[in-house]
Order: structure tokens, then C-alpha cells, then sequence
């Protein structure tokens, strides 16, 4: 059986215990953006691997690095579900029961971030859309409120970049401060992080450095598709 990275592993092993994000975050002492940027493919493990390993009934070793076998009973292995490899020329695209607030934040919920249906793209089309990134690193959210109207209307779905994690420079990105999660503008104006709506109707505000621990970064938003319905007759 072939896991290839911590968080094929981490997936597959919280599915077979039927546990969800929240649960797992729960039950380790763990926030659930934390549990989040594990199962996106965003790390190449944890300090917690023991934790997480004891929580899902794996061997830590397992979970760590594939080391076989997955239980301590050789002979009873996880019911892994085997996926079938998406046809050649498709690329999957995760669609994430999530809804980030371009308006004041949306409180994280206790069933954060689960998968509730995919989009498949051609190869082509895919590459024009989102150039060589890997289909695992892009996810699509759903869009609330009207702080980022003009440039990202509410209802839109957004495409983001999982792998950025971080500041990067000037962009759009999905980050969680404090309890609320949001998507806006961010520019670096000299020593501080200022949030920027594209609606002037909303003020800026700023992360400072004392603002740094509760400020994460889950991903940098590439396209939109508008969720607008015209009608002609």
C-alpha cells in the first residue's frame, strides 16, 4: 500500500476511524486550522505525530514515514479505502464544505474544512487556470459577504493555493485571526500587515506583531468564478 506523504496518510487513516477535522482537533488538543494545514498537504508531519497516531490507532511510525505495518496487529491493517486514479486528462479539483467572509469573518464551525464534492478539469484547461501546480494543491471555497464586492463577489467560488501557508507579498488570501476566518487583501505597509476590503465601504485594519499568534495563513486565492446568473429572454 503506497501513502505518499503525511497527509495521504493522515486522510486515509481519520477516514478509516470515521473521525472528521474538528473530532481530530478536538480530541489532541489541536485548533482545527492546525489540522487543516496538515491534511492539505501543507507539512511533512507534526510534533504531535505520537498524539495523532494514538487518537487514530496507527503506529506513530506509520503515520510518520509509511513504515509498515500500519496497526501493531500486522494482520489487522486499517480499512484504507482505495481511491480510484482519476482518468488519464482529469484534473480534480477539491470542493470544500467551507465558506470564507470577504465581510466581518465567519466563525470557524465544528465540521471545518471537509470535502463534499470535486471539479474535474482537463490537463489544458487546468494549466491555464492554475499552471503547474498539483491538483492536491488546489482547493475551491465558496465566498460570503460583500467586503471584496467588485473583485470577489458573494457566492463566488475562489480557487487557492493550499502550499502558501504564509506572507508571500501583496495578494488576496484565505487566513484565520483569532476564531474568524476571512478572505481580504494583504499588503505589508512598513512593520505591519494591513487588511485591505476592495469595497471602500469597509475600513483596513492591521496585524502587528503582538497580533502574530493568532493570525494563519491557510491559503492565497489564484481565481474566482462568479457565481452570477445572467438571463437574456
Amino acid at each position: 500500500m503506497s501513502n505518499n506523504t503525511f497527509a495521504d496518510r493522515l486522510t486515509e487513516a481519520m477516514r478509516a476511524a470515521g473521525m472528521t477535522q474538528a473530532s481530530l482537533a478536538k480530541l489532541v488538543g489541536m485548533s482545527q486550522s492546525s489540522i487543516w494545514k496538515l491534511t492539505s498537504g501543507n507539512a511533512s508531519g507534526s510534533r504531535r505525530t505520537v498524539e495523532l497516531a494514538k487518537a487514530l490507532n496507527v503506529r506513530p511510525e506509520w503515520l510518520a514515514s509509511g513504515e509498515m505495518p500500519v496497526t501493531d496487529q500486522s494482520s489487522e491493517l486499517l480499512p484504507m479505502k482505495v481511491v480510484a486514479p482519476v482518468s488519464t486528462g482529469a484534473y480534480r479539483v477539491d470542493l470544500l464544505d467551507i465558506q470564507a467572509s470577504a465581510g466581518p469573518g465567519t466563525f470557524l464551525s465544528s465540521e471545518f474544512v471537509e470535502t463534499i464534492r470535486a471539479i474535474e478539469f482537463t490537463e489544458e484547461h487546468a494549466r491555464s487556470m492554475f499552471g503547474n501546480r498539483p491538483a492536491s494543491a488546489i482547493k475551491v471555497i465558496t465566498v460570503r459577504g460583500d467586503s471584496m464586492e467588485g473583485t470577489i463577489d458573494p457566492g463566488d467560488f475562489i480557487f487557492v493555493d493550499t502550499t502558501v501557508n504564509y506572507f508571500e507579498g501583496d495578494g488576496i488570501y484565505v487566513f484565520v485571526f483569532g476564531k474568524t476566518i476571512h478572505i481580504k487583501r494583504l499588503q505589508m505597509q512598513k512593520n505591519s500587515l494591513v487588511v485591505l476590503s476592495d469595497n471602500k465601504l469597509y475600513s483596513s485594519w492591521q496585524i502587528d506583531a503582538a497580533d502574530e499568534d493568532q493570525f494563519h495563513v491557510l491559503a492565497k486565492v489564484l481565481v474566482k468564478q462568479s457565481a452570477a446568473i445572467k438571463r437574456f429572454a
